[in-house]
């Protein structure tokens, strides 16, 4: 996380197999490269003033080793003594490093000395190198929003770890060259068909069309489709794949006839080598379209299956309480699950290392492909609490990088899944069908929630595709949700799939906001038949180092505007949740659970666990009265030293007076909630808060 900005809620904890290696430095970094010529353009130069958890030293002219001695380490250039010309739209430098990165590069271009999340631009990871490798980027973008002023310079943030000597040298900017400018007007190409996709599915979402498809059901070999056709004309129907996107299409390559106003068509479940694979028809979609010579128009929504024929059908694993927690792997863990009567667990499944790509034993699709240690991770868990009535839920999650990468994806910790060609969706359907069948029964465990990979609305940062409009992320999501929700209900028809979001409510800077997210996908099921989603939010304090969110989030209102949505101002979605226009086809409230959210203790002081745990109280007493929200799963369980410094668990590291896994206040807190305890044990917080009854912290929202 970046000190200069405000943390937002941190991500899941990856199962140990999924760590990096550790990098060992290499032994003979050059101390003195030979200076290189300079390039035409301005010349910036690095400056201690203002910097973070770094040493800077002067190499050669215009080259520095930038020491990175902490945390988040960052260094910022001169001021600009005077504007740079308007042509001048690219930044070059030559690094190395005998490290590597462990976060993303990036570049605040400060605007008058201020940077902020806005005005900054990540450039994924970077490797460990012993010669010099040249870096450039189009920074056109913040040209064109005032970046280039005299007072204005950079803030270069080379990763988030303690330990390189990071070299750079020839910070320059600079005017494009021909081809620069040949490939910056092809990516203003692309970004404007990003811009008008938005548009056309904006426009389809919110269309009356004249005809329409009004249920599919599959059976176990066929697909029947029903609907009525607005007009006189022809007409045919389109079948429509996950990797189509029906908003683009020109032309629908998939079809079958129509004949009269109201139509039915029955049709084989299962095509044998469309496009590589042998595709189920399950995950289609089916819409009208009207054919007027060489013109085929979309006349209609396009429909996913209303009904779909059970493979299996086990009982649902009902919620004893709302009481929960999530990432660990321990002993400790499983007997505090025990200890705690914890109704819901919640834990990460890196796909990646489940299905690890083609080729094996598996076969899906036509296609064959390996199974990897996650399952081995999976079944110890389910295995160890399937006896205990416990909820779980998975954390489904693609790890940057692997074979599940979105080509769109530019950094971040995971990527949205592949879903862009047969073969990239099939891969994905695999991995899912595999953990579908494998945990739909009592032989090892069952999974009953499916939470769809991590804080979509920071998705640069947590489920990456790049730099995307909402509604073409949005897309692409709620394919994920649809490919997972038509397979796992095969298995369980009481398994729900959640949408994740951060604390934010309304957006923060560059992030998308949850309420426009979780607002128009009720969009999508009006339109394309509803599916029984929920949501998985984290509401952690604004400031996640801040314990005291009752005092600290100002920002977190009882309006259905609130930028945030806290542990202080959980009425705004339980009120969310509970609206007519949201419930799972207008008559049942959606599933919401608080997947990942818990209060930080700054330090091990007496003061700081206090605070912690009243945080806790004020959590659990809140929950406890919204019946809009089912359960809350605290994350972490035990506080982690990699978590960007936060020690947001019941049990503590050793540190102190704390040896490893002892319990902290906390931990008290969230044993008794629910018992015949809790009062005993939460009475000394209502001091702590300031108020007089736990009845005092409910609010009405506006």
């Amino acid at each position: 996380m970046l000190a200069a900005a405000p943390i937002t809620a941190c991500g899941p904890e990856e199962p140990e197999e999924t760590q990096k290696p550790v990098v060992k430095p290499d032994p003979k970094p050059d101390p003195k490269p030979d200076p290189q010529p300079a390039t035409k353009g301005t010349i910036l130069t690095l400056i201690t003033g203002g910097s973070h958890a770094v040493e800077l030293s002067t190499v050669d002219k215009n080259s520095y080793l930038v020491k990175c001695t902490g945390g988040d380490p960052y260094i910022f250039t001169n001021k600009l003594p005077s504007a740079v010309p308007s042509d001048y739209t690219m930044i070059e430098f030559e690094y190395k490093t005998d490290k590597d990165l462990t976060a993303d590069l990036q570049i605040f271009y400060a605007l008058s000395g201020s940077p902020s999340e806005s005005s900054s631009q990540k450039y994924g990871t970077i490797a460990s190198t012993s010669s010099y490798k040249k870096f450039t980027a189009d920074i056109s973008t913040f040209r064109s929003n005032g970046w280039g002023k005299a007072g204005d310079n950079l803030r270069i943030d080379p990763g988030d770890n303690s330990g390189p000597n990071f070299y750079i040298r020839n910070i320059t900017i600079r005017p494009m060259t021909e081809e620069e400018q040949k490939v910056h007007d092809e990516a203003a190409a692309k970004e404007q068909s990003k811009i008008d996709m938005a548009a056309h599915i904006e426009k389809y979402l919110g269309t009356k069309y004249p005809s329409s498809v009004k249920k599919v059901a599959v059976t176990s070999t066929k697909v029947t489709i029903e609907g009525t056709v607005g007009g006189d004309g022809t007409y045919i129907l389109a079948d429509v794949t996950p990797w189509q996107d029906v908003t683009e299409l020109k032309t629908f390559p998939y079809t079958e006839k129509i004949s009269g106003k109201d139509f039915t068509v029955t049709v084989d479940r299962y095509v044998n080598g469309r496009e590589g694979i042998d595709y189920d028809r399950v995950f289609s979609k089916w819409a009208v379209v009207k054919v007027e010579g060489e013109t085929q128009t979309l006349d209609s929504h396009a429909r996913y299956a209303d009904e779909v024929a059970a493979k299996r059908s086990p009982a649902a694993i009902p919620l004893k309480n709302k009481k929960g927690f999530g990432a660990g792997d321990h002993t400790y863990y499983f007997d505090d699950i025990k200890t705690m009567d914890a109704g819901s667990i919640t834990m990460n499944v890196v796909l990646n290392n489940y299905v690890t790509g083609r080729g094996g034993s598996y076969v899906y699709g036509g296609l064959a492909y390996g199974i990897g240690q996650t399952q081995n991770y999976v079944d110890k868990v389910l295995s160890k609490v399937k006896s205990m009535g416990t909820v779980v839920s998975a954390i489904i999650l693609c790890q940057k990088g692997s074979a599940y990468d979105d080509p769109e994806c530019t950094g971040g910790y995971y990527s949205i899944p592949n879903m862009t060609t047969a073969e990239a969706f099939n891969m994905y359907a695999a991995a899912l069908e595999a953990m579908a069948d494998r945990y739909s029964s009592d032989d090892i465990g069952r999974i009953s929630h499916w939470i769809m990979h991590n804080e979509v609305d920071s998705q640069k940062t947590w489920t990456n595709m790049g730099d995307q409009p909402m509604m073409r992320y949005l897309d692409r999501y709620v394919k994920s949700m649809r490919i997972c929700y038509n397979i796992v209900r095969q298995y369980d028809q009481n398994a729900a799939i959640l949408g994740s979001y951060t604390h934010s409510w309304t957006g923060l800077g560059e992030d998308y906001s949850p309420k426009e997210m979780m607002d128009m996908t009720v969009k999508y099921s009006e339109a394309e038949g509803d599916f029984w989603w929920g949501i998985a939010y984290h509401p952690y304090p604004q400031d996640l180092t801040k314990p005291e969110f009752w005092n600290n989030d100002t920002q977190s209102t009882y309006s259905m505007k609130s930028k945030y949505v806290t542990f202080k101002n959980l009425e705004v979605l339980d009120k969310w949740m509970k609206l007519k226009e949201n419930l799972y086809k207008g008559e049942k409230k959606r599933i919401c659970f608080l997947s990942e959210n818990g209060t930080n203790s700054p330090t091990y002081s007496a003061s700081d666990l206090e605070k912690q745990a009243a945080g806790g109280a004020w959590a659990w007493k809140k929950v406890q009265k919204l019946d809009g929200i089912d359960a809350i799963q605290w994350h972490n369980w035990a506080d982690n030293r990699a978590e960007f410094g936060l020690r947001i668990g019941l049990r503590a590291f050793e540190e102190g007076s704390f040896k490893s896994l002892d319990p902290k206040p906390v931990w008290h807190v969230w044993k008794a909630a629910g018992s015949s305890e809790e009062d005993a044990v939460f009475e000394p917080y209502l001091n702590t808060i300031g108020v007089s009854s736990w009845d005092s912290i409910m609010r009405t929202v506006d």
